[in-house]
């Protein structure tokens, strides 16, 4: 299981099917934060345990993009 020291301020997230999902802006106890979009910024808590892997500096979630969205509701 990943854990905070493993998530970076800056890491891109994908969803499982490769889609960019943001970057990783903020690193908690439990959980960490994505930013998404530039002008309209959103964003949304995602658990570690949604993390599938890590690869090439970037955070491989369990999920694909409309999951993410349900989670943050």
């Amino acid at each position: 299981m990943y854990q905070r020291g493993d998530i970076k301020e800056g890491m891109t997230v994908r969803g499982v099917d490769g889609h960019k999902l943001g970057k990783v802006y903020a690193a908690g106890d439990t959980e960490f934060h994505i930013e998404k979009g530039l002008f309209f910024p959103k964003d949304y808590s995602v658990r570690y345990a949604e993390i599938s892997d890590l690869r090439h500096g970037e955070v491989i979630l369990a999920h694909g993009q409309q999951s993410l969205r349900s989670l943050s509701d």
